[in-house]
């Protein structure tokens, strides 16, 4: 017994702390406040067997306290405060026991309670003992919080704290351990039981102590963490149990027991006596009764591990209370405690905690908004932020709520969910409709629907229900892209889930407000940045890694985009064409939000057809605005917009006028309602729209008919008499302006049964409907008798009223202050409707006419003045009369009228033949004909302004003003005068300027635009072909025109202005005359030259002209060159002309006897050239000399190179015949002597080109050798492997193609010399089939297909090398005897249609980094998570492996054929292994893919169906790196690129031994015919 007593150990909830801050200030029980650090105590809480409580302080002073002593000191303090009728036995044998059944009767050891803890025993004397105590607990609460009690408390809000409190108790259990809150909710009770820890003496206390919080401490563990936070550290504030209990009831029953204890704590709490009747004493403490008890066998079967809390609340104020609703709210509230898909690992939805609402298990109910938010969203991905917020403390400005400590940091995970359109509605509508089905009081719609959800450790905030975030809303975007994200972000719902770094309201259903952190929440995404004014650095987190809010920005519009593309789902289920409607009016009503929508007139719907015309009846409760009655109604239109549609309908009650109208104004589709009806298309789906018969039609409208009100009649003048009121209304239809008196206006409603035929006399009320209707009258003005330019003035409406005992009068006083009624001419429309009813309209109309008392006359138009040109007639003025109101007034005769002009600064006269007429409405006098000459229009430049004056009978009318304006261009002057001095071909004229007048020699009005036309001119820019006048009447052409035409010629130029007259200035260009200054022989000898031949330039006076010369600085190209039929000097040579002045060095003769003509002409201009003849005669024969070359004969070509001796023409055969001694052996003998030797030369430089060829050639045989140890593995990149077309099967498909371009290349290229191909075709590179290679036939088909026609496009490497394969005549046409067009010819193909050529070094190359084997280094598509879609093998340009004879085949600036050729055919063309893979990575697909399967995307929303085998594809070979290593491919490379510089070596010094060789054979002929004909003789 005595080591029972010993185990007195004070008991506490495992998640309760006991370290309470040390500083703060706490109540005494006994209502003495102290500080920690003061005198200590044991305290123990007695209970008497009387049922009284006794408050025991033990000084810390001795380990043991005996239990006599104890109980003496307890009857001592009973004594004092105990007035009960039942006493204590103190003379018994008394003992204490425990909370768990301890009992002592000896001793207390006091050193095992906690100093200034309290801790309860109960007194035992042998009687019964009580089971409630009076103030056995202490509630008192710290005064200041009194000041702190929430400001609004709901029903729900109350519960919800109580929850949180059984919440945060279960939550401490261990996993084994059962983890149960079920609430039970009656008229009666309300009961809240969870299997938590339990709570002893001092916790229960707590419990109900107002502040008292057990989980202050607990928040910073609280803070950081794994979403969704689950950790309910909620007590912050304290007022979850005692306020929220005491809101809930009138009183309250608190049990608890914990694991180890035997005993159930009571604390009862009654609100009545809390508040008047149990605060006394002069410490003001509140107390309030409890007790002890045995746990029942129902609350021992619920918690199996002998632990639990109840919480009973009596006679609770509930108003009806729907329990449906109330379980899907605290679903909301504690959804991821409920059900959570974030604790497992494997991502299995787990249920943390069994909640239970009258025996239902909330995770089983349907309904709640977080579950049906989450069954409306899409599948797809969400986007998902993690935020994280520090408090930065330089700039922060904390504000906090009284009890509260603010944190240093926060974290938040936002998750964005999409919920698409389906089955033609919008999800969130859906969702909508769903939740105030289960009772919620929501007031949103789908454009006012709140976008964001916030939870703070896992719990909801209900009223942090925001409407965005910023980075959410694009609704302000301006940009036309953005008008897919201005509808599609209307769809995305944002649960924001926090942790205990945001603080709340002490209701907890919001975040505090003016919190650092909770305003930066808020303004998440903003272009301001809220950092500095808030002081909090917010650190923004997708997928790893940190984004800007650019990026932030840019990512979000991706996922929406995507989104948007794969689950809204687009419905159009019309049968006829649609009219589309642009901007309809009715929006609101008609329910849509697009700015077009489609009008149908029939469509089909869950296979049943709707047509216009229809006679439908829509049930009762089909939709809002149907919710009492069957509707009958007749179907018009069916309107769709982008992703839902409405029906519009006209009721059984409304006319068919007043029916929705669909009409073409102006050309455009117009939609108007009027009195129709629209409902959703949904309520077809619902099947509460069905079509009826005509019986049922018929009967209803029989009905309707019986019911309504048939028409609106006006009462008359002498009706409203006799109800004593001055009727407004004339009773003629027309009447002058002002002579209606005001009055008031009465309308009655006839019924059926009335004949308007046969009006009364005198009132009657059986023909006057006294329901109570709604009367509208419209006024509207319109200053014409049709309706166009009909306006509103008035508009009222009034309910009917009795006058004289008379009912049912709709009595109106229109009063139209800005247009009073009938002061305008012009009909008045006085409209008279029923609201809401079939009742036609009345419509009586008066016409107004202007007075006859003219009051001014006026402009019959405003305008600011007219326009009249010089010597033209003017266009037609028209002037009015006006009365006091402005109405124009009728002309009923003809005025006789004089005008005059007046402007002081130009003299003007008057042509008075004009002519004024009446216009055809008789409202206009109109002026035409009138015509105004002037010559000083200069003097009123730029404005020309002047006054027109209106007489009559000499009386001033009217002053209207005018401008008199310049006529058209009649001539002008061309400066400078000596304009032909600049007229020189090619040259641009610096200084021109046309001084341009009219008929009158005005300048030309300023800004007048000109048309010029030129001859043998030209713009240095086209904009220039139109010029405008500047402000003083000049062009100025200088600097813009070139002269284009020749020497001689004639030039023009024209002009034109308005479409009116041309006008032509000619000029000519100055002659010039190309002429031979030096002497030229009649004859020369055969072979030889001229030299120093002199030409020149003169003008018309036969001067040489010294500024023909070539300049290119100036634009002057002045060249000469010779042309002759019997020899080729090469039209690319040209003898530059300097001063007027070109020396030709030298002119080569033919070798034949005959006459000679040549032409000298300038290379531009043709008309300077010059026809000059020579006599070519052979030399005297003579006998060669004995002179041996021994000098290999080859096959020789003709050479350009000429032959030059010392001064030929001294040897012609004028000069010999004149100078005899000139003629004799010793001069032939030293002409002979100069051959030899240069013979000789030649011969010497012949040799030593034939030892340099033999050298090359053995290196060529050299490198070929080696490169054969290639052969075997080149070839297998050549040919066919296992069947699979290789390079050499490819050649040969190309080369059977007939007449394809291609194929002719690829045999030219075959059949060329090793020569020709190193020259002039070594820029043909060849055709794109065989420049690459492919690892698989099913690559090399599947880029063929894609690639189509382009397989066969010609590849060059410079654009001018296009000349190769095709040249143009002068006119422009194709060339068909040259070139590639010869050779298809000769082969008897043709070339018809156009062909591709791909010039690889005018291609723009990709620019981007290439690994070490030369493919581009693209990075992987990735999708907005940042994962690369599934089944990506590579981009197309690096799958290709350039062909193995073009791995060296580059640019001038370096680039292969991959980032070239390859990438301008494919650029970044993607390849996948199946189209699903291809399909899923859409979004993500920029200029195309390809599956391995046959799929191909062409990018831009192309895609190429059906099936192709195409037979040119890329040849089929393995990877070269699977024969060759890298050293060998690079040593095969160095023999390819040293075999090419050799053999372009060889073929340069063979064409160098072939042109010496010629000379050779040139030079030894003419030795030989002049040594015979001269020496010998």
């Amino acid at each position: 017994m005595d080591s029972r007593r010993q185990d007195l150990t004070p008991q506490k909830r495992p998640y309760e702390g006991s370290d309470e801050c040390s500083n703060k200030r706490t109540p005494d029980p006994g209502g003495v406040s102290r500080q920690s650090g003061s005198r200590r105590f044991y305290k123990l809480k007695v209970l008497l067997p009387n049922g009284t409580t006794v408050l025991m302080k033990i000084h810390d002073g001795s380990d043991f306290i005996a239990v006599k002593e104890l109980a003496d000191r307890v009857k001592i303090q009973a004594e004092k405060t105990s007035n009960h009728k039942k006493s204590v036995n103190w003379d018994a044998d008394l003992c204490f026991i425990d909370d768990f059944d301890n009992v002592f009767k000896n001793s207390l050891k006091l050193t095992r309670l906690d100093i200034n803890r309290v801790y309860n025993l109960r007194l035992h004397d042998g009687s019964k003992p009580a089971t409630i105590y009076e103030n056995m607990w202490d509630l008192t609460p710290d005064t200041e919080l009194l000041m702190e009690l929430p400001e609004e408390y709901t029903f729900v809000t109350a519960l919800a704290d109580l929850i949180d409190n059984s919440l945060q108790a279960v939550w401490a259990n261990d996993e084994t351990d059962k983890r149960l809150i079920s609430v039970d909710i009656s008229d009666e009770k309300i009961s809240i039981i969870d299997t938590g820890p339990g709570m002893d003496s001092s916790s229960i206390e707590k419990w109900g102590k107002m502040g008292a919080s057990l989980n202050r401490s607990y928040k910073i563990q609280a803070i950081g963490g794994k979403p969704p936070y689950l950790k309910p550290a909620f007590g912050m504030f304290g007022y979850g149990g005692f306020i929220a209990s005491m809101h809930l009831g009138s009183h309250t029953k608190v049990s608890s027991k914990t694991k180890i204890g035997k005993k159930v704590y009571i604390l009862c709490l009654e609100r009545d006596a809390l508040v008047t009747g149990s605060v006394f004493g002069s410490k003001g403490t509140w107390r309030t009764y409890g007790g002890l008890r045995d746990p029942t066998k129902d609350e021992i079967e619920l918690s199996p591990g002998g632990s639990f809390t109840k919480v009973e609340i009596f006679e609770p104020k509930m108003r009806s209370t729907n329990i449906r609703w109330l379980k899907c709210k605290l679903k909301d509230i504690y959804f991821p405690y409920i059900q959570c898909d974030d604790l497992s690992k494997t991502g299995r939805t787990t249920r943390p905690i069994e909640f239970q609402v009258n025996g239902d298990d909330l995770a089983e109910i349907p309904g709640g908004e977080v579950a049906i938010t989450n069954l409306a969203s899409c599948n797809g991905p969400e986007f998902i932020l993690q935020v994280h917020f520090k408090l930065n403390h330089d700039n922060a400005t904390v504000t906090s709520s009284q009890g509260t400590r603010s944190s240093d940091e926060a974290n938040a995970r936002l998750r964005c969910v999409y919920l698409p359109v389906r089955d033609v509605k919008e999800s969130i509508d859906s969702v909508l409709e769903a939740l105030k089905e289960d009772g919620y009081d929501y007031t949103e719609e789908f454009g006012s629907f709140r976008h964001v959800s916030c939870r703070r450790l896992g719990r909801l905030l209900p009223d942090a229900r925001w409407a965005w975030l910023p980075f959410m809303d694009f609704r302000q975007r301006k940009e036309d892209r953005s008008q897919v994200l201005k509808r599609s972000c209307m769809r995305v719902k944002c649960f924001i889930e926090t942790d205990a770094g945001f603080n709340p309201t002490p209701s907890k259903t919001d975040f505090a407000h003016q919190n650092p952190f909770t305003n930066a929440l808020r303004n998440l995404g903003s272009k301001q940045s809220l950092e500095k004014d808030s002081g909090v650095d917010v650190d923004i987190v997708k997928d790893g890694k940190s984004l800007n809010l650019a990026q932030l920005d840019k990512q979000y519009q991706l996922w929406l985009r995507e989104m948007h593309e794969r689950y809204d789902e687009e419905v159009d289920s019309g049968i006829d064409e649609p009219v589309l409607v642009v901007n309809p009016l009715n929006k609101k009503e008609l329910h849509i939000s697009s700015d077009v929508v489609r009008v149908h007139k029939a469509f089909r719907r869950k296979e049943k057809c709707w047509k216009s015309g229809q006679k439908i009846k829509i049930l009762k409760g089909a939709c809002a605005g149907f919710h009492n009655n069957n509707i009958y109604a007749t179907l018009e239109y069916i309107l769709l917009e982008g992703f839902q549609g409405d029906a519009s309908s006209e009721t059984i009650d409304i006319s068919e006028k007043d029916g929705c109208i669909l009409e073409s104004v102006e050309g455009n589709p117009k939609f108007d309602l009027q009195k129709s009806v629209s409902i959703p298309i949904n309520v077809i789906d619902s099947g509460k729209c069905v079509v009826v018969d005509d019986s049922e039609w018929n009967n209803q409208i029989k009905k309707q008919y019986s019911k309504l009100p048939s028409a609106i009649e006006i009462l008359d003048s002498r009706q409203c008499h006799e109800l004593g009121i001055e009727s407004m209304l004339p009773d003629k239809p027309e009447i002058y302006a002002n002579d209606a008196s005001p009055g008031e206006i009465v309308a009655v409603i006839r019924p059926a049964t009335y004949k308007s035929g046969t009006p009364s006399k005198h009132l009657d009320q059986k023909y006057m409907i006294k329901d109570n209707f709604e009367m509208s009258l419209a006024i509207t003005y319109s200053s014409k008798k049709i309706s166009q330019d009909e306006k509103n003035v008035y508009s009222g409406r009034v309910a009917p009223s009795s006058l004289r005992d008379f009912h049912g009068l709709y009595v109106f006083k229109p009063k139209c202050k800005s247009h009073p009624l009938f002061h305008k001419a012009g009909n008045y429309r006085f409209i008279f409707s029923i609201r809401d009813s079939s009742c036609k309209k009345c419509v009586v109309n008066v016409q107004v006419k202007a007075s006859r008392d003219v009051h001014k006359w006026a402009l019959a138009k405003k305008i600011s003045h007219h326009n009249l040109t010089v010597g033209c007639p003017c266009q037609p003025i028209s002037v009015s009369m006006f009365d006091k109101y402005d109405n124009q007034i009728s002309f009923l005769i003809l005025p006789e009228i004089s005008i005059k002009i007046n402007c002081p600064h130009a003299a003007m006269v008057l042509n008075n033949d004009f002519s004024p007429s009446i216009s055809v409405d008789k409202l206009s006098l109109v002026i035409e004909d009138l015509v105004i000459e002037s010559s000083n229009l200069d003097n009123i430049r730029p404005i020309y302004d002047a006054t027109l004056m209106l007489f009559l009978s000499e009386k001033h009318l009217l002053d209207i003003p005018i401008k008199v304006l310049p006529g058209p261009i009649q001539h002008f002057i061309v400066q400078p005068e000596d304009i032909e001095k600049q007229l020189i071909p090619g040259l641009v004229i610096n200084e021109l300027k046309l001084e341009l007048f009219d008929a009158y020699k005005n300048h030309v009005q300023e800004n007048t635009k000109v048309e010029f036309s030129l001859d043998g001119f030209c713009w240095l820019d086209r904009s220039y072909s139109s010029k405008k006048v500047d402000a003083c009447g000049y062009i100025d052409l200088g600097g813009l025109l070139r002269v284009t035409q020749g020497y001689g010629r004639k030039v023009s130029l024209s002009f034109c202005s308005n479409g009116e007259t041309r006008i032509i200035k000619e000029w000519h260009i100055e002659k010039r005359q190309l002429r031979i200054s030096s002497q030229m022989p009649e004859s020369c000898f055969a072979g030889s030259q001229l030299e120093n031949l002199e030409f020149v330039v003169v003008n018309s006076m036969g001067d040489v002209d010294v500024n023909f010369h070539d300049d290119d600085k100036m634009g002057q190209s002045h060249t000469l060159v010779i042309k002759s039929q019997f020899m080729d000097f090469g039209e690319s040579v040209k003898y530059i002309f300097r001063e007027g002045r070109c020396i030709v060095r030298a002119v080569s003769v033919p070798s034949e006897e005959g006459e000679f003509t040549f032409v000298v002409a300038h290379s531009i201009y043709p008309e300077l050239q010059l026809t000059l003849k020579l006599h070519i005669v052979l030399p005297l024969e003579t006998e060669p000399l004995n002179i041996m070359h021994n000098v290999n004969v080859l096959s020789l070509m003709e050479s350009e190179a000429h032959i030059d001796y010392r001064s030929p023409q001294y040897h012609t055969p004028e000069t010999m015949a004149m100078y005899p001694a000139m003629a004799d052996i010793d001069s032939c003998l030293e002409f002979l002597k100069d051959l030899e030797n240069e013979i000789v030369e030649i011969s010497l430089r012949i040799g030593k080109l034939e030892a340099e060829i033999k050298q090359l050639e053995d290196e060529q045989k050299t490198i070929e050798v080696n490169l054969q140890n290639f052969g075997g593995i080149i070839d297998q990149l050549r040919v066919s492997t296992h069947g699979l077309p290789g390079k050499n099967t490819i050649i040969r498909r190309v080369e059977s193609k007939p007449d394809c371009p291609a194929a002719l290349v690829m045999q030219h290229l075959k059949e060329i010399g090793d020569q020709d191909r190193r020259g002039l075709m070594a820029n043909i590179i060849g055709i794109v089939a065989l420049l690459g290679t492919t690892p698989s036939f099913e690559l090399s088909r599947l880029f063929a297909e894609y690639l189509g026609d382009k397989m066969l496009a010609v590849v060059c490497k410079y654009y001018k090398d296009i000349r190769l394969l095709e040249s143009y005549k002068k006119n422009g046409k194709l060339n068909p005897r040259h070139a590639l067009h010869m050779l298809a010819r000769e082969l008897g193909q043709s070339i018809n249609g156009r062909y591709l050529v791909l010039c690889i070094d005018d291609i723009r190359a990709c620019n981007v980094d290439k690994d070490v084997e030369g493919k581009l280094l693209f990075p992987d598509p990735t999708f907005p998570d940042g994962s690369t879609p599934t089944g990506f093998l590579g981009y197309a340009v690096n799958m290709i492996n350039i062909d193995v004879d073009h791995l060296d085949t580059k640019t001038d600036a370096g680039y292969g054929l991959r980032e070239t050729l390859f990438y301008r055919l494919f650029g970044e063309t993607q390849v996948y292994e199946t189209r699903e893979d291809m399909t899923c990575a859409i979004s993500c697909i920029k200029d195309g893919a390809i599956s391995l399967d046959g799929g191909i995307l062409r990018g831009n929303g192309a895609v190429s169906l059906g099936c192709l085998e195409p037979d040119i594809i890329f040849p089929v070979a393995p990877a070269r790196n699977q024969l060759l290593s890298d050293n060998d491919i690079a040593s095969y490379r160095q023999l390819k690129l040293k075999l090419r510089v050799t053999t372009d070596e060889l073929v340069k010094k063979r064409k160098a031994h072939e042109s010496d060789l010629k000379r050779f054979r040139k030079r030894h002929n003419l030795y030989a015919k002049y040594f015979s004909k001269n020496i010998s003789k």
